[in-house]
């Protein structure tokens, strides 16, 4: 997956949810924008789960962005 990709659902204002699927088949929704996290360059991304833990995926380990 393209680092462009990945910021441009990122940054949609007004925020529109979203869902990504890795290579190994697990799907992480992020459903809220604090949901989600991102380095600067955008090559890893945090999905924030609930209760307090989180979950870090690199550009390389995602296959496809999901949009509703």
């Amino acid at each position: 997956m393209t680092t462009n990709a990945i910021q441009e659902a990122v940054e949609r204002r007004p925020f529109h949810p979203f869902s990504v699927r890795l290579n190994n088949g697990a799907v992480y929704r992020f459903d809220e924008p604090r949901a989600l996290g991102a380095t600067r360059d955008y090559r890893e991304i945090i999905y924030f789960a609930k209760p307090g833990g989180y979950v870090t995926m690199d550009t390389e380990s995602i296959a496809e962005i999901i949009r509703d």
